[in-house]
């Protein structure tokens, strides 16, 4: 499984699925060299009028590998946010974001925006989303983030913790305590 970078797509005021993987890493040097880009497509997207959601997205994804605390930022744009396909792909964004870095609090904001993302994704992409969370839940987090990881190196170490655990098989669908999934599969 290959992850586009959606930051340019972000910039460029594209529209990007919610099933969009949004935490490609990058390094403290790359993510400063895209705030200066990321200024200047915020001041001329607001002065033209148009949509600033994919642009401030984007700007949260670079603040955060930049190594700025972006919860603040996250809070006041969810704050903002009204509709449910802008909140998904926020919430999606930032737990991948936390995921990436195999940080303890990610499935709370993956669980609420798969949840949100849900009834608009299209078929294809909700199991694309579905299958993708239901490997990446055999990644042991932890309170402490530790060293980012693209998707596919997330997907490759969930994969031998599952043959390791023994639960390779073809069905197999593990749920956190709690969480009650209903969809066609179950």
């Amino acid at each position: 499984m290959t992850e586009p970078d959606t930051l340019p797509v972000l910039l460029s005021g594209q529209t990007v699925s919610p099933a969009s993987w949004f935490a490609s890493p990058l390094t403290r040097q790359q993510a400063e060299a895209w705030l200066p880009k990321i200024r200047r497509r915020t001041q001329a997207t607001v002065s033209e009028g148009h949509d600033a959601y994919p642009v401030r997205l984007a700007e949260l994804v670079v603040r955060y590998w930049a190594g700025f605390d972006i919860d603040a930022a996250y809070q006041n744009m969810f704050a903002l946010l009204r509709a449910r396909r802008e909140r998904a792909m926020l919430e999606l964004c930032y737990g991948q974001l936390l995921i990436a870095r195999k940080t303890g609090m990610a499935w709370q904001y993956l669980d609420s925006g798969f949840e949100q993302a849900a009834h608009i994704l299209h078929p294809q992409d909700y199991f694309i989303v579905l299958k993708r969370h239901e490997l990446l839940r055999e990644l042991v987090l932890s309170a402490c983030p530790s060293k980012p990881m693209r998707l596919d190196e997330l997907l490759t170490e969930a994969r031998i913790i599952q043959r390791l655990k023994g639960s390779a098989g073809r069905g197999t669908h593990r749920q956190t305590e709690g969480q009650k999934h209903h969809d066609t599969i179950d």
